[in-house]
C-alpha cells in the first residue's frame, strides 16, 4: 500500500491487487460494501492516517474509490475541517475525563477497585484500559496478545487528548494467567482508570475506531 497526505483533511491510499488478495477481498466486495471489505477499508484508513501523521477518525465525510489501469484501487478519504458545537462540548468533557483517569490510577487500590501485584493494579472485573499516542504504538502489544484466548478488544479515540485507548475485556475463555499477560501491556502503553463511568463515557462520546477484535486486526495491519 502507498499513502499520500493531500492536505490537512484528505488522504489518498493506493491498494494493490496483492493487498486485496492477502486479505481475501475482491473489487466486487468493495463496491458492494460487504462487511469484510468495510472492515478492511477502516483498517486501511487507520494505517494511512498514522503513516502521514494525520488524525483521521471515523467521522470522515466523503470517500472516493476508483480502479486504476493496473487494477489497483485508489482510495481518497476527506474529513470535514469544521469543528461542530458538539465537538467543542465533548472536548471539555473529555479533558475532565482525562483528569479522572489519572486520579483513578493513583487511588484505585484505596477504592477497592482492584489489588496490586508488583505495583500494578489488577482489575477485579478483568477489564483494562491502556492509552497510546497512535494506533501504530499499539502494534507490538497487539502482536503479543493476538493469540491470547479470552480477550475482547476495542479501540477508541479521544480528540482532546489526541490519544487512542485500547480496551481489553476478559471473557469466559480467558487463560488462568490472563491478568499477568494483560499487565505486560504496560511495557508499551499507559494503563488508565477503567471505572464504569470512564468506560460509559468513552463508548458514548469518543470515536470508536475498532469495536471488536482490535488486537487481531492491528497485528495484521502492522505485522
Amino acid at each position: 500500500m502507498k499513502f499520500r497526505k493531500i492536505n490537512e483533511t484528505t488522504i489518498n491510499c493506493i491498494i494493490t491487487q496483492d493487498d486485496l488478495k492477502k486479505h481475501g477481498i475482491n473489487l466486487d466486495d468493495l463496491f458492494d460494501r460487504k462487511k469484510n471489505a468495510v472492515e478492511f477499508i477502516r483498517g486501511v484508513i487507520l494505517k494511512a492516517a498514522n503513516s502521514v501523521n494525520l488524525s483521521m477518525k471515523n467521522d470522515y465525510t466523503s470517500m472516493r474509490i476508483s480502479v486504476l489501469p493496473d487494477h489497483s484501487v485508489s482510495l481518497t478519504i476527506s474529513q470535514d475541517p469544521a469543528v461542530s458545537a458538539r465537538t467543542k462540548e465533548m472536548t471539555g468533557k473529555a479533558a475532565a475525563l482525562q483528569k479522572e483517569m489519572a486520579a483513578g490510577n493513583r487511588t484505585a487500590e484505596a477504592r477497592g477497585n482492584g489489588t496490586t501485584v508488583k505495583n500494578q493494579t489488577v482489575s477485579k472485573s478483568g477489564t483494562y484500559v491502556f492509552r497510546f499516542p497512535s494506533i501504530l504504538a499499539m502494534a507490538s502489544c497487539s502482536r503479543m496478545l493476538a493469540g491470547e484466548p479470552g480477550i475482547r478488544s476495542s479501540v477508541y479515540y479521544v480528540e482532546s487528548t489526541g490519544s487512542y485507548y485500547l480496551i481489553l475485556e476478559k471473557t469466559s475463555q480467558a487463560s488462568p494467567d490472563y491478568d499477568s499477560r494483560i499487565l505486560r501491556v504496560n511495557e508499551f502503553g499507559t494503563m488508565v482508570n477503567c471505572s464504569d463511568k470512564t468506560l460509559a463515557f468513552m463508548r458514548e462520546h469518543s470515536s470508536c475506531i475498532l469495536n471488536k477484535n482490535a488486537v487481531q486486526r492491528i497485528s495484521e495491519l502492522y505485522h
